[in-house]
């Protein structure tokens, strides 16, 4: 049973509307159905009471805890879905550690180029600099 069965099925006059439910809220005495009730796209259930009840107060009311307004993850613990994720992690700072080596590469060019000309780097553009290299070094470990 999904979360948004086992709420709608502690509900009273459920109705379909359009992508959603409309009912009465039991955490209030409703004369009319001020309860809006959908499913998002992962598997939560998404409640609303027009009338101002907080969601607590709506799934106390029938008996249920927030936890039960969320699908149970599955995850896949085997060692090959771990070693997986690792490789997924340690690719996406492959790809940090690029835009950051990108980004700094043109610091180092610019200052090449104040040196290259024979002007002095001004101490706040040596200071930059300086970060630059300490960036490179550190895209160094994540890359090696």
């Amino acid at each position: 049973m999904t979360p948004t069965e086992r709420l709608l099925e502690r509900l009273d006059r459920v109705r379909k509307s359009g992508k959603g439910w409309t009912t009465r809220c039991p955490a209030h005495p409703d004369k009319s159905a001020s309860l809006s009730v959908a499913e998002g796209r992962d598997g939560r259930v998404l409640v609303r009471c027009f009338a101002g009840c907080e969601t607590l107060a709506v799934v106390h009311a029938v008996g249920l805890e927030l936890k039960d307004l969320f699908p149970e993850r599955v995850e896949d613990a085997s060692p090959e879905r771990r070693a997986e994720l690792r490789e997924l992690h340690r690719q996406s700072g492959w790809a940090a550690a690029l835009g950051v080596l990108a980004r700094e590469a043109a610091i180092v060019e610019l200052a090449a180029h104040h040196v290259v000309t024979g002007a002095a780097l001004p101490a706040d553009d040596l200071a930059r600099l300086s970060v630059a290299v300490e960036r490179i070094q550190g895209c160094r470990e994540v890359l090696a």
